[in-house]
């Protein structure tokens, strides 16, 4: 006998009370998992013991805790939540409050109502998960804790017979089921509200992983273990350009100040547009952002100019929504804190424009020489030798990336830790790091030579998916390079690492560290498995399909605007400018079309009749040949009763109705109870009526 056989058992020869009351602990048990996430550790731990100890009383078959008891557990735990998070409202106190409020009332359980109670709750905590997630794996687990909650509230509804819990089960599963289509009629005609419905969510961005706006030793080194999204990319315009790999240089932030370990955003206040790139490949790009926290919009080196932002068309010159600073940086007026849709133009190529002004480029000129005093002797000595050769930047700049190439340089996720002098020990010590320690170096070494350099961060590389043609960037494409002043031809792009791990410029990360993380090692291995190519094509057609449908969920779900429902309706009725009104006739006349298609396909079903019921249907059609029929309100008992005046009190006749209604409405019938009735049957397909009794012809005639 397996395990699974064995614990099936066990649960089905336990009493129906605590069968249904760790059903109960095991649909909460479901609907609480997500929130381990974003919620307290503490929290977590809590309500995982008191689900343990409800479990534990249950099996044990003692009783629950008191009152008193509860009531100061509940007081306590309220307490902690006022201390964590100041406030018993708001989105992260009011979910904290609702878990604890499960957890603690599944001790309380004396009366089927207190589970239903739970039951509701429960529901609540559902649309309290998407305030925290809306992708697709969430609304899929949505729906089957739904279905798992409804099945559960089916169980405390039974109170003598109970169906299997597969039948409640599937009939959860069905109201689900039949639910969607109405849902899908609301969500495409409801008259939609602009923005959120709770308003602006904060306090939520914990779990968001992206680029910050300054960079040390093993910042971006992190990111390259995240395979999160940071954005999809489709290339748009009447040119269908596609860049090639080493041209997929994504332009985030421009870091221009050192302070011996960290590199950060400058002092300047950037306010000054550049000027707009005039040569190059231009190449429109369409780019649906996840949120990051941070202002940055990014666009392929060089960005020029915003077209459009989540549909709003934007006019040149309109700095409302992203601004092109003079560090060639695309700026947000705010934080991105929800998932946005921009058209950005860039033209590919390696320089940026020079300010409009002297005195600006005087300025960024000097900034872009300090460094800080007492730090890296070594590394300023070695650069100041090196400058001795030759006064030509270019030349400069050939020398420090063939030093890269000749010596023992090493790329890697894992370098060993530095110490004050985080230049020296890199470059004359350990010799290996990741792009953030070769960027960082050079730009150290630059300045030394008194070239003009700076640090860019951003994302290089991408993915393209052959099913909806998207590119996606992930995480693991972070990527830090460097610039340098080179007299009328401005900033010129230098990116040290490609002199040590070319392959990451030209295939991207994953060809560099194959199992950087679980997945990549997961992938790589599956991939390897005895060389079977069709796994490998398994592989990536799976993961493909993914993200298409992932990204039509985002672009088609959780993307649909107030615009995109008018613009749907316009399309549907030919109405060019719908108004509220419309849309919600539109919705009633929808909703109602399927609610009426639904009804017309159930109520057209047929119940299967059970044994017992084709035998009375038998009995019944019988009757009524001989001019006795049920009356359609008339139950079997009333109907025995009436027969037994036309049949003079025949006991077959008794006992067969009597039968029948035990097995229709008692707690079941056997074969011989089926086998009994069949006999009885017979018998009274026998029986011959007495018509003199005018009483009787009267009482059927009515």
């Amino acid at each position: 006998m397996n395990n699974a056989s064995w614990f099936t058992q066990k649960i089905a020869a336990l009493p129906r009370e605590k069968a249904d009351t760790l059903l109960l602990i095991a649909a909460c048990s479901f609907v609480l998992i997500p929130f381990a996430e974003h919620s307290p550790i503490w929290l977590s731990l809590i309500a995982t013991l008191l689900i343990a100890w409800r479990v534990w009383l249950t099996l044990r078959g003692q009783s629950l805790p008191r009152k008193w008891v509860l009531t100061l557990m509940s007081l306590a735990l309220l307490s902690v939540v006022y201390w964590q998070f100041h406030t018993w409202l708001g989105k992260d106190a009011g979910i904290a409050f609702l878990i604890i409020l499960v957890c603690l009332k599944m001790l309380e359980l004396h009366a089927r109502r207190d589970a239903v109670s739970v039951v509701f709750v429960c529901y609540f905590l559902l649309v309290g998960q998407l305030l925290y997630s809306q992708s697709l794996l969430s609304a899929f687990y949505l729906l089957f804790c739904t279905g798992l909650l409804i099945s559960t509230q089916f169980t405390f509804q039974y109170h003598q017979l109970i169906p299997a819990f597969s039948t409640r089960l599937l009939s959860g599963y069905k109201i689900v089921g039949l639910a969607i289509p109405l849902a899908l009629i609301l969500f495409l005609f409801f008259p939609r509200i602009q923005g959120p419905l709770w308003g602006k969510q904060q306090g939520n961005l914990g779990g968001i992983t992206g680029l910050s706006d300054s960079m040390e030793p093993g910042t971006v080194a992190e990111l390259a273990l995240s395979d999160q999204i940071a954005f999809r990319v489709r290339f748009v315009g009447n040119s269908g350009y596609a860049p090639k790999p080493y041209q997929l240089y994504w332009r985030g932030v421009v870091l221009d100040t050192f302070n011996g370990s960290r590199w950060s955003v400058g002092r300047l206040t950037r306010q000054p547009e550049a000027t707009s790139p005039t040569h190059g490949i231009p190449v429109t790009q369409e780019i649906i952002l996840e949120p990051h926290n941070q202002r940055w919009l990014f666009g392929l080196d060089r960005p020029d100019n915003l077209t459009s932002y989540n549909g709003t068309l934007v006019a040149t010159g309109d700095n409302q929504y992203g601004k092109l600073t003079s560090y060639g940086e695309m700026r947000s007026p705010n934080p991105i804190q929800d998932r946005i849709r921009y058209t950005i133009n860039s033209y590919l190529n390696n320089t940026i424009a020079p300010p409009a002004t002297s005195a600006e480029r005087l300025e960024i000129h000097n900034h872009a020489l300090q460094l800080p005093l007492g730090y890296n002797p070594l590394t300023i000595q070695w650069a100041q030798q090196l400058r001795q050769k030759t006064t030509d930047p270019v030349q400069l700049t050939n020398l420090v990336l063939d030093f890269f190439r000749e010596q023992p340089f090493r790329y890697t996720l894992s370098p060993p830790p530095l110490g004050v002098n985080q230049i020296d020990d890199f470059m004359f010590g350990t010799q290996a790091g990741f792009c953030e320690h070769y960027a960082s170096a050079f730009v150290v070494i630059m300045r030394a030579m008194n070239i003009p350099a700076r640090v860019v961060t951003g994302y290089q590389g991408g993915e393209m998916n052959s099913i909806d043609g998207l590119m996606t960037v992930r995480q693991s494409d972070a990527h830090a390079w460097a610039e340098i002043w080179l007299g009328q031809r401005g900033w010129v792009r230098v990116d040290p690492t490609a002199a040590v791990a070319p392959n990451r410029v030209e295939h991207g990360i994953n060809s560099t560290f194959p199992n950087r993380n679980l997945t990549s090692l997961l992938s790589s291995s599956l991939l390897n498995l005895g060389q079977q190519t069709w796994i490998a094509n398994l592989t990536n057609q799976f993961r493909a399909r993914w993200d298409a449908t992932n990204s039509a969920w985002n672009l088609w779900v959780l993307n649909y605007s107030l615009n995109k429902q008018i613009n749907l309706l316009s399309s549907l009725s030919g109405i060019e400018h719908p108004q509220p009104a419309q849309l919600g006739i539109a919705m009633m006349f929808a909703a109602s079309l399927v609610i009426a298609t639904l009804s017309f396909i159930l109520l057209g079903k047929r119940i299967a009749a059970s044994p017992p019921d084709k035998v009375y249907l038998a009995f019944c059609q019988h009757m009524n040949r001989q001019g006795y029929p049920r009356m359609p309100h008339e139950g079997a008992i009333d109907y025995c009763r009436r027969l037994q005046l036309v049949f003079r009190n025949r006991p077959e006749l008794a006992d067969f109705l009597t039968l029948y209604a035990n097995c229709k409405y008692g707690k079941g019938y056997n074969p011989d109870q089926l086998t009994q009735l069949k006999k009885l049957l017979t018998l009274c397909l026998q029986l011959k009526s007495s018509r003199a009794n005018p009483t009787t012809s009267n009482e059927f005639s009515k």
